[in-house]
């Protein structure tokens, strides 16, 4: 009788946060994320190793498309959600990242498998991919921040992110595995090929989001001036320090752990699922404390603190066992500063009205900017220093999150 009232409590609690605007991005959310973990470690590393090894070009392939997205967020907003609407330009977006799986399964099985280029520099070939890329953040990003700043229930947001965050983490266990066991017996083409269709998937409850009336109204000036502007100064440094922060978990970790672990596949899929298992439960905990919180800022700063020290411990990896205990604790900390940080952060942009949009473009351009410069900096330290004491500047770089903090209109 206990664990069927338990269990009716934990259905309508989900229920309840699970509110009908909030829905279906939560479901386009949570299906795109399923093919950003299948891929998310190995990416790069297919890209370290379509490099021939070389960490100089895998920085300056990310440093190419962040620059082209930062340069060109505003007349995307302007000429392509303005036409198109949010709605529909979040669906158009499925089609481009699909179009850049689709693409790298080609490069993969018809020239990186045969070993033929066709006479062509390797790296010209990556010019469609990044063009691919490119037009899915335009048409992907600011869009879904808009949705989510102005369908989530600021009563209930961190709940909500929460209960968004800890779905993502479930998959996020399986998703590596299998990752490690596909890379282990077929090879990346067909890694290429699951992701894609996983993408796909996501078109459906994308048609399904309620429709937001909101158009970029800023100029390509006026935006880089209020970009500039003393108003939004610290958060935009916050939001630099998250972008900084990320290029080094997105690139600098995996291909760490991949050298560490000699080229396992499945042993880093299976140290990665074990790792999101440790801390899924604590997740949903978290949300419902920050909404009873007066404080936001309070949990972001010291989030950010403990969440910087697990950059520091990562220093000092040197096996498999290392990479479980010190991601842990990095994970668990990571679920503090980041639920806090996002909270806050759709907080400040639905508090804009109309120019939520506007907001979230500026969020983009400092997230841009602060990965184009931690990507210049490893540039040059990089054939200089081992390639953890890179995770020394991401501490540093998660530290300035804690900056963010809420403006009047």
């Amino acid at each position: 009788m206990l664990i069927k009232i338990t269990k009716l409590k934990i259905f309508n609690n989900f229920q309840r946060k699970l509110t009908a605007d909030f829905k279906m991005v939560f479901f386009g959310r949570v299906v795109i994320n399923s093919a950003s973990q299948l891929i998310g470690l190995f990416l790069p590393i297919f890209l370290y190793k379509f490099l021939d090894m070389n960490l100089f070009l895998v920085i300056v392939y990310y440093l190419l498309l962040d620059f082209l997205y930062l340069n060109f967020i505003i007349i995307g907003c302007r000429q392509i959600m303005n036409r198109v609407g949010i709605k529909r330009s979040l669906q158009i977006s499925i089609i481009f990242v699909s179009l850049y799986y689709a693409f790298l399964l080609l490069l993969d099985k018809f020239f990186v498998l045969n070993n033929s280029f066709l006479g062509i520099n390797f790296i010209w070939w990556l010019i469609p991919a990044v063009l691919f890329s490119l037009m899915f953040r335009l048409t992907h990003w600011v869009p879904f921040h808009t949705n989510m700043a102005e369908l989530t229930d600021r009563r209930i947001r961190a709940s909500q992110l929460s209960l968004m965050e800890a779905t993502m983490m479930v998959l996020g266990a399986i998703m590596p595995i299998i990752a490690g066991l596909v890379l282990s017996s077929l090879g990346f083409s067909y890694l290429f090929l699951m992701t894609l269709l996983i993408f796909l998937l996501s078109i459906i409850p994308f048609s399904f989001t309620p429709k937001i009336e909101e158009k970029f109204s800023w100029t390509y000036k006026k935006t880089w001036k209020v970009f500039f502007s003393k108003k939004f100064r610290k958060n935009v440094i916050s939001y630099m320090g998250d972008g900084a922060e990320s290029i080094v978990g997105i690139v600098i970790w995996p291909i760490f752990i991949w050298k560490l672990l000699e080229g396992d596949y499945l042993q880093i899929g299976l140290i990665s699922s074990i790792i999101i298992v440790a801390t899924i439960v604590l997740q949903l905990l978290v949300g419902g404390l920050i909404d009873k919180s007066t404080n936001r800022n309070k949990w972001l700063r010291y989030g950010s603190f403990f969440y910087s020290i697990g950059w520091i411990f990562k220093v000092f990896i040197s096996g498999a066992l290392q990479i479980f205990i010190f991601s842990t604790y990095h994970n668990i900390s990571r679920i503090f500063s980041r639920t806090s940080f996002d909270t806050l952060n759709y907080d400040i942009a639905s508090n804009q009205g109309h120019y939520v949009d506007e907001y979230n473009v500026i969020r983009e351009m400092a997230i841009m900017l602060g990965k184009i410069i931690m990507g210049l900096i490893i540039i040059v330290i990089a054939p200089f220093l081992p390639l953890s004491y890179i995770f020394l500047l991401a501490a540093l770089a998660s530290l300035s999150m804690s900056l963010l903090s809420a403006n009047k209109k």
